[in-house]
């Protein structure tokens, strides 16, 4: 059996692959932080979805709901959108006669460098495109951890 010599050649092949993966997982992080990424996005989502249709129940009621149960009743929503992790759902809050709070739990805190974050237009996960009640604006930034955003629905405009 002769002792196998390595070259010079693929030792720097293999020292390249390592750096390369290295940086990879630098650049877009690790799979957990991957996933982690993806259901914020999914929390995100919902919470849109949800201040969209208490908006529009504000506009038709004059109110806002008493719980996100009522925009079930009335038919606003098909069901409660829960945590797509824990399957808690997500808090609300009436603060005010127009005002109301959403609440969730992050994993990570929102990237500075999406444009998306600070609107209210945005692209549903499925890759179909909404724009929230009245384009109003709003900053959907958070931390880590729960995070709460304070929105107010539209003035109601006659006609």
């Amino acid at each position: 059996m002769s002792p196998r010599t390595v070259s010079r050649a693929g030792v720097a092949a293999t020292i390249a692959a390592v750096l390369v993966i290295m940086a990879g997982l630098v650049t877009l992080g690790t799979p957990s932080r991957a996933r982690e990424r993806k259901l914020d996005g999914l929390r995100l989502e919902d919470l849109r979805r949800l201040a969209n249709r208490i908006d529009g129940y504000w506009t038709k009621q004059a109110a806002l709901p008493q719980s996100l149960d009522s925009l079930v009743a009335t038919g606003n929503l098909d069901r409660v959108p829960t945590d797509p992790q824990s399957h808690q759902p997500y808090t609300y809050l009436a603060t005010g006669e127009r005002s109301y709070r959403l609440c969730a739990t992050f994993a990570q805190p929102s990237d500075t460098s999406d444009a998306s974050i600070n609107s209210d237009d945005f692209t549903f996960a499925n890759g179909s495109s909404g724009v929230a009640f009245a384009n109003q604006t709003h900053s959907w930034r958070h931390g880590t951890g729960e995070s709460c955003f304070d929105l107010t629905p539209p003035v109601k405009t006659s006609k």
